[in-house]
């Protein structure tokens, strides 16, 4: 197979000193692409051109390839050498991978909050990976974080909105009533919207939330919603009863 028109060019441009097409390049040697015959070794060496000279995508991509050993032998602590590099020069997806280094303790002394960390920084960047992971981090109590309904929402609309399959289906089951499985339910327990946010359930009915109380009251914020301001300023009404008798 010849290249591509779209690898020609981009062999010219690497030839011409492009860091970017020098990346380009051997992302695609890499995997075979655009014509070109998969060669990691060859990738590797152009990504790494690149990578020396400081570019955050090509530090990101050559430490892809020491973690999982495409091109070069697998070595997970230069992996989060060069990953780290790339997400100190600002590049989203790069802090979501360190975070998930430090996360898994590959390469670097495992560190939830490091992790969490990063991801904050890789979320605010846009990257929908890191939103996600602090979505379910939320929602489950993850990574030493706290249960909070507000921010597992928050984090999993802004991943969903990209088009992120496992957060489009996390907000489907949010969505759904605890105790028949119901879509779209609307009626929530006041008690989950409390500022500890122990919990997110949602009823299609009163009946239905009656039925499901005996096994949500183990998990529900409190038998009252929260009177702090914040709180009751976002229900725009009293408090009353988080759940019912």
């Amino acid at each position: 197979m010849a290249p591509s028109e779209s690898a020609k060019q981009c062999i010219s441009d690497a030839e011409g000193g492009s860091l970017n097409a020098q990346t380009q390049l051997g992302a695609w040697h890499l995997l075979g692409l655009e014509g070109l015959e998969q060669d990691q070794v060859k990738g590797v060496a152009l990504v790494r051109t690149a990578a020396d000279r400081g570019l955050a995508v090509a530090e990101l991509v050559l430490g892809r390839c020491y973690c999982f050993g495409e091109g070069v032998e697998q070595n997970r602590a230069l992996a989060a050498t060069w990953v780290h590099k790339a997400a100190n020069h600002g590049l989203a997806e790069a802090q979501g991978f360190l975070g998930w280094l430090y996360q898994a303790g590959e390469g670097v002394e495992q560190d939830d909050s490091l992790a969490v960390a990063w991801w904050e920084k890789a979320a605010k960047g846009g990257d929908a990976i890191s939103q996600y992971n602090l979505g379910c981090g939320y929602m489950h109590g993850f990574r030493r974080l706290p249960k909070n309904a507000r921010r597992t929402r928050s984090f999993l609309k802004a991943a969903a909105a990209q088009g992120d399959i496992m957060a489009i289906e996390e907000l489907k089951l949010l969505n759904t009533c605890e105790s028949c499985g119901a879509p779209d339910a609307t009626r929530t327990c006041l008690g989950c919207r409390s500022c500890t946010g122990l919990s997110m359930a949602r009823y299609c009915t009163s009946e239905c939330q009656t039925k499901d109380w005996k096994f949500h009251k183990l998990d529900c914020g409190g038998r009252k919603a929260c009177e702090c301001r914040s709180c009751v300023g976002e229900r725009g009404e009293s408090s009353t009863c988080a759940a019912p008798a």
